[in-house]
């Protein structure tokens, strides 16, 4: 077997237990606060968020990531408290042949925070791969509050010149064969309130007759994506240094 791609293995495992340790480790990990069988929302000062979001992966189509957690933190956050990672779950996940939509339900104590994004993984029997739903918005939460902040979409296509990457480059043949090292997103956000809060009311019966407010959140902003992404180890190696992977998983 191809000593590149044996590689890939031990680096995808690894990927993978450093996956599964940062968002167990670095942040606060939550549940979503409501589900199908919660008959009476109770907040006790605290605030819920409602945001959906949608991943589609336009550059190699056949290669689609799902969202596992949703990013919030506090500004200038640095301990594990000032971070909160929301594990998405099948009830507030809807599949349809448009694509796959996640509802989420986020709990926060009221302050201000910023929505980071989403981290997502593309996963089979030979292949693993991740990236990152940039959002980057801010959101002052309110106590005792219900509150639709829009839906954000993020669209991979193909990377130009120093654009962001959707996903990291290592490990190197599954980044390259998805398309996830050598593509970026292009992030939408925008008021769905009218199917959002139908679908939320219709799934989840404590969510059917409470009062939710709408305050969505700004556009996309690129320039601050770009900043943290490169504040944060993002790469500037051209997409010719991930060819070598693609080539390797076809031989």
């Amino acid at each position: 077997m191809n000593k590149l791609y044996l590689l890939s293995k031990v680096v995808r495992n690894s990927m993978y237990i450093c996956l599964i340790l940062a968002i167990s480790g670095c942040a606060t990990v939550h549940e979503m606060r409501v589900n199908k069988k919660t008959a009476n929302l109770k907040l006790d000062g605290k605030a819920l968020v409602l945001m959906s979001m949608e991943v589609s992966n336009n550059y190699k189509p056949e290669y689609q990531p799902n969202i596992l957690v949703a990013y919030v933190e506090k500004p200038d956050a640095k301990t594990k408290n000032d971070r909160h990672n929301f594990k998405t779950d099948l009830d507030g996940t809807i599949v349809s042949s448009k694509g796959t939509r996640y509802l989420l339900r986020m709990e926060l104590s009221p302050g201000e925070y910023v929505i980071r994004g989403a981290s997502c993984l593309y996963h089979s029997m030979f292949l693993m791969s991740s990236c990152m739903l940039p959002v980057h918005a801010n959101i002052n939460v309110a106590p005792n509050t219900i509150t639709y902040v829009g839906r954000v979409s993020g669209v991979m296509r193909k990377r130009e010149g120093g654009e962001l990457r959707a996903g990291p480059v290592i490990p190197l043949i599954d980044q390259a064969v998805t398309g996830f090292a050598q593509s970026t997103f292009d992030v939408a956000v925008r008021d769905k309130s009218g199917e959002d809060l139908q679908s939320y009311r219709s799934i989840f019966p404590s969510l059917s007759k409470v009062k939710i407010s709408t305050s969505i959140l700004p556009p996309f902003d690129i320039k601050r994506a770009y900043a943290w992404w490169k504040s944060n180890g993002g790469s500037e190696s051209t997409d010719e240094d991930t060819s070598k992977g693609e080539q390797a998983f076809a031989l």
